[in-house]
């Protein structure tokens, strides 16, 4: 596979991270503060905290393979 057509595919898979994080922060966004105020209904509450440390973990995971493909085009640039 030559050099172009690796940069390529790294590039996509980026963008679909980079989607996803987008996606994982707008609902983190989304639930904390559901999860912070003290409300009347304690399912809410504890469903939105769930919630939220789902959407953390997403956003953790997909910072890490970003950071992963940052890695691979950086040694494609050096090779």
């Amino acid at each position: 596979m030559n050099l172009q057509n690796s940069i390529d595919i790294i590039g996509k898979k980026a963008d679909i991270a980079n989607k996803k994080l987008i996606a994982f922060l707008a609902i983190a966004g989304g639930t904390w503060l559901y999860g912070i105020t003290p409300d009347k209904s304690s399912l809410l509450t504890l469903l939105s905290s769930i919630a939220f440390f789902i959407a953390v973990i997403g956003v953790s995971t997909n910072i890490i393979k970003l950071s992963e493909l940052q890695h691979k085009l950086k040694g494609l640039n050096d090779g």
